[in-house]
This record gives structure tokens, C-alpha cells and sequence, in this order.
């Protein structure tokens, strides 16, 4: 089982692109095998939300009135610069809230710059004031997420291109160059609703799940259940990818390392605290937590 990274950048003054990189390099050179990046255009204070936010007990989000973080694809820009191994991920961007298009061009840049080290991480989103904000409709986002989907893959195929939907459509578009990735980077669907998870047997190339606060076992069975409603195979075609907001111990982590490996998780993605003043120090304390000494 692969073993991954999830942390936010330009959150605060001291995490920015100077540490980005130092962080990419640092856990590269440990033996992690990737890193994830979330994204959010907009935030608002956390009062200022009548939207639920999916990971706590109340739905307030966990964050007071001031919080931002960088744009994840400039960021995997940045940092497959100063890397050769680390593969890169988004964590996930909210794809209904960007021209499809547009969308394509850019995945198609960093599918180029990366070497075709990144993997695209999608999901629809929870926070209707984000979709306001933005000038985006938050109604039928379903919709407009399983057709911006299609829209971009539609776009990475040889010549001219055409799609036709309720939301999007175009007709005889050239976007070149196409993707050094054949067919693209995999789309991995994010959430754990039970939309999300038929949406990422349907179209998906893999899943990602955010493991926060519910039995794992049971979980990945009803993903399993619909996969198997669409012929879908685990390892071949679909690929299940697994984040962990980890607030345990070091010593505590592995337990959770062995029940996903044992309940067979391709990729589990960690997030835990690793400061910009304790950077090697931490970056060495969750390599031994998540038993990489001697990767």
C-alpha cells in the first residue's frame, strides 16, 4: 500500500511557496509516495456558513475568520520542479466551479510539467456561498459535475472535439496538445456521500474517500457494492484511494496504516501536523509512524 501526504499551503505567512518546496523535497526524499493538495477558491468566516460542513459533528467548519490557501494546481507546478518521484494530487477540486475547458487546458499543462505525475482529484463541493461567490448555480451541481466530467475527457481525445450536454457544449474545439498521459490523468471522484460513490463507479477512475469519523469496513463495502452494480474492478480499472485526518498519536498511526491495508486500500493519504519551524524533525517523525524508515 502506497503511503501519501495531504497538507494545505499558504494558510499562514510561513507556509509558502519557499516551503512548499522545501516540504515536497523533504518528504520525496523520506520514501512518501505523494503529495495532496486541497483547494477552496473562497472561504468565508466560519458564523458566516449556512451550509454544513461534512466532517464535524455539527457541520461548523473547523476554521475561525481568517483561512486561505494556495491554488493546488499552481502549486503542483511549482513543486514537480524540485521533485523527480513525489506524484501529485488535488484534494480535491471542486470541478462544477471552473469552465470545463479551461479545466482541460490546465490539467493538460500539469499533466506535461509533472512528467505525468498527477492524478485529479474532483469532487462537487458542500458550500453554496463558494458557488455564489463564484457566479455558479448550486442547484443541479450533480448535473453539471457527471458533464464536466465528460466535457474534459471529451476534450483530451485526438483532433477536433465536440461535446454536447444540458450544461456544457461545444462543437469542433482544438485543444492541443493533448495529454502526455494517455486519455489523461485518472479522474478520482472525492466523498463519502453515497452520490459520490455511484458517481465514482460510473465515471470514475478510482475513489477518494476522507476516512474522519466512521467504521472503515462497512464503508468500502457499499462503495464495493457499486462497483460491482457497474462491472468495475478494483487494481485494473478503479482505483481506491483513502485520506486519513489523523489526530492520534505517533504511535497510533499504524494501527490505522494496517486496517486499510488490510481491508485493501491501494493509497492511504495521511494528514497530520507537520510544522514550517519542525520541518525535518516532523517530516521525520511520521516517516517512522507510517513505517517508511526504511523505504
Amino acid at each position: 500500500m502506497k503511503i501519501g501526504l495531504a497538507a494545505p499551503f499558504g494558510s499562514t505567512p510561513k507556509r509558502d511557496i519557499g516551503f512548499l518546496k522545501d516540504f515536497a523535497q523533504a518528504i520525496e526524499e523520506r520514501g512518501f509516495d505523494s503529495l495532496w493538495l486541497p483547494e477552496h477558491v473562497v472561504f468565508f468566516s466560519a458564523k458566516d456558513y449556512d451550509s454544513s460542513y461534512p466532517y464535524t459533528e455539527d457541520g461548523t467548519p473547523p476554521w475561525g475568520d481568517e483561512m486561505g490557501i494556495y491554488d493546488p494546481l499552481l502549486l503542483v507546478a511549482v513543486a514537480a520542479q524540485v521533485t523527480t518521484r513525489l506524484r501529485f494530487a488535488t484534494s480535491v477540486l471542486i470541478l462544477p466551479l471552473r469552465p470545463p475547458l479551461l479545466t482541460a487546458k490546465e490539467v493538460m499543462t500539469i499533466d506535461h510539467i509533472t512528467g505525468g505525475r498527477f492524478e485529479f482529484g474532483v469532487g462537487s463541493g458542500w458550500s453554496s456561498e463558494e458557488y455564489a461567490a463564484l457566479g455558479v448555480p448550486f442547484e443541479r451541481r450533480g448535473k453539471r459535475f457527471d458533464e464536466y466530467i465528460e466535457a474534459v475527457r471529451a476534450a483530451w481525445k485526438p483532433g477536433k472535439v465536440s461535446y454536447e450536454g444540458e450544461t456544457v457544449s461545444y462543437r469542433d474545439v482544438i485543444l492541443e496538445p493533448k495529454p502526455l498521459t494517455p486519455g489523461g490523468p485518472p479522474f478520482l471522484i472525492g466523498g463519502d456521500s453515497d452520490a459520490a460513490m455511484k458517481r465514482s463507479a460510473r465515471l470514475g477512475d478510482g475513489w477518494y474517500g476522507w476516512w474522519a469519523d466512521y467504521d472503515l469496513e462497512p464503508h468500502l463495502e457499499k462503495l464495493r457494492r457499486h462497483l460491482d452494480a457497474h462491472g468495475r474492478e478494483e487494481g485494473s480499472d478503479f482505483h481506491l484511494k483513502l485520506g486519513l485526518p489523523f489526530k492520534g498519536k505517533p504511535d497510533e498511526l499504524q494501527g490505522k496504516i494496517d486496517e486499510a491495508r488490510r481491508l485493501g486500500v491501494e493509497e492511504l493519504v495521511i494528514s497530520v501536523p507537520i510544522s514550517s519551524s519542525r520541518l525535518a524533525a516532523d517530516a521525520d517523525l511520521w516517516t517512522q509512524a507510517a513505517g517508511l524508515g526504511d523505504k
